[in-house]
């Protein structure tokens, strides 16, 4: 039996997310999420921002520093752009809350990494994975070595001794690497007794925060960008904060919704690869599917989540036990994918059921609501990654997500005009540099990468805000 919507609330409590309607002026909030490392609060925003607006008139600053009126602190301030649609850009700190690192969480995060079989490690790791192993196996057998002698023929100037104390200072330097660039990824997904409150503290202010902006009523879009680290709490907020709201029509009225009946028309051709469709055919029924959703009264403001050198593509490893599980857990809806998983209803697939309720007079309205995992039927995720050559050289910490998550992720690989940083560790932290640029077959016609953000933002685009003539024409 379908379960029952929300009721609807009262006109005093109910907050100013009514129907997308034509206007001048548009509010719009982009919620940035830093990666790892000794992060400084306003740092990465500051980078940002700087990165995306317009450069102003001479004369003028690029952006305002308002109070935060959305965080509890007082480290954290908002900056807004200069121009329609008026643009505030927040940051979701929460580095200063992974603290105290203990030599424990390291071996745990070995044993995730080493004790396990080839064919579970993902694949951008297992060259590290297999170039671990041969130096453990090294030094293992010079220090075997050392024992048969008893260490008598044994010196610092002996190979076994030089070739033991060079592979463990290499081992220790790719330990050292991939826990200082994924290892707090490890920690804050492994949900040990030593890290749920970690984890909860993470999470919770998350949620507040996205709940704030949503119930403000000042704004009418919001856009999630998580670099690093950052990109995986981005995904956990997004995905707690959906399952509240997934069935609050505010704004019931008769529809036949469809926009819904089209994005799961086309995400199911997708899965299918019929080439009936293509991913911007989906990606614009989303768009469609939030207006539809919006104009119901939906509180839902979210249009994009953009990740950036994002640590999911380890997902099989940092979410899951191995690739089997992340399809398990993601079959069973706990972990959402794009498009949406789907269910059987009347011989079709559909990622929607059906709710009701009363909503004071208005008896007769039966709705369908998107299930608690289909946040991305209406939300579109954009994924921007360096690739990393034989999985060592670039960024190993992101990756493309489609194969893992679904076809309905828009995949973007980068490069910059500098082949020697594009393939190192400083390519992780490159992102919105103004020289990186969108991989393409001719090096000689590389838009900037850094444009390619801006176009995924789609920050001037005032068309989010009013419903379409067809959503007006099928609702009574």
């Amino acid at each position: 039996m379908p379960a029952k919507a929300k009721t609807a609330k009262s006109n005093a409590a109910k907050p100013k997310t009514g129907k997308p309607h034509a206007r001048t002026r548009f509010n719009q909030a982009v919620v940035i999420f830093h990666g790892i490392g000794e992060q400084r609060p306003m740092e990465t925003l500051r980078n940002f921002a700087e990165a995306i607006l317009p450069d102003p008139k001479p004369g003028e600053e690029k952006y305002f520093s308002k109070p935060d009126p959305m965080s509890e602190s007082f480290e954290l301030r908002k900056l807004q752009n200069r121009s329609q649609p008026r643009t505030h850009l927040f940051e979701y700190y929460w580095a200063y809350k992974i603290e105290g690192t203990l030599l424990s969480d390291i071996w745990s995060w070995l044993k995730t990494l080493l004790l396990r079989w080839p064919q579970k490690v993902p694949k951008q790791l297992l060259l590290l994975w297999t170039i671990s192993w041969l130096l453990i196996l090294v030094i293992v057998a010079g220090a075997c070595f050392g024992i048969w002698n008893n260490f008598a023929d044994v010196t610092i100037k002996s190979p076994s001794f030089l070739i033991s104390a060079i592979s463990a200072l290499i081992l220790a330097g790719i330990q050292w690497f991939v826990i200082y660039y994924i290892g707090d990824a490890a920690r804050y997904l492994s949900a040990t007794t030593r890290n749920i409150k970690l984890r909860h503290e993470i999470r919770a202010d998350g949620i507040k925060l996205l709940e704030k902006i949503q119930e403000e009523g000042k704004y009418d879009r919001v856009i999630f960008v998580g670099h690093s680290l950052g990109s995986v709490i981005a995904y956990d907020i997004l995905r707690q904060v959906w399952e509240k709201y997934q069935e609050d029509y505010r704004l019931p009225q008769k529809s036949n919704q469809p926009a819904l009946a089209e994005v799961e028309k086309i995400g199911e051709a997708l899965k299918d690869n019929t080439n009936e469709y293509s991913l911007k055919d989906y990606m614009d029924a989303q768009v469609e599917l939030w207006k539809e959703l919006r104009a119901l009264g939906l509180p839902w403001l979210v249009t994009d989540l953009v990740t950036i050198g994002s640590p999911l593509s380890h997902a099989a490893m940092l979410l899951a036990h191995d690739e089997d599980d992340l399809r398990a857990r993601q079959r069973q809806r706990e972990l959402p994918t794009s498009p949406p998983q789907f269910e059987i209803q009347k011989k079709r697939r559909v990622y929607s059921y059906d709710v009701w309720d009363k909503y004071g007079k208005k008896k007769d309205i039966t709705l369908r609501a998107l299930h608690d995992a289909g946040l991305f039927a209406c939300t579109r995720w954009t994924n921007i990654y360096f690739p990393a050559y034989l999985n060592v050289f670039g960024d190993i910490v992101g990756g493309p997500l489609r194969k893992l998550f679904g076809p309905g992720i828009l995949d973007i690989a980068v490069r910059s005009k500098k082949p020697i940083r594009d393939r190192t560790l400083p390519a992780h932290n490159s992102y919105w540099a103004s020289e990186t640029t969108l991989e393409t077959s001719d090096p000689d016609e590389l838009p900037y990468s850094l444009k390619t953000i801006i176009d995924v933002l789609d920050l001037k685009n005032k068309s989010y805000y009013m419903p379409t003539e067809k959503q007006s024409s099928t609702q009574t």
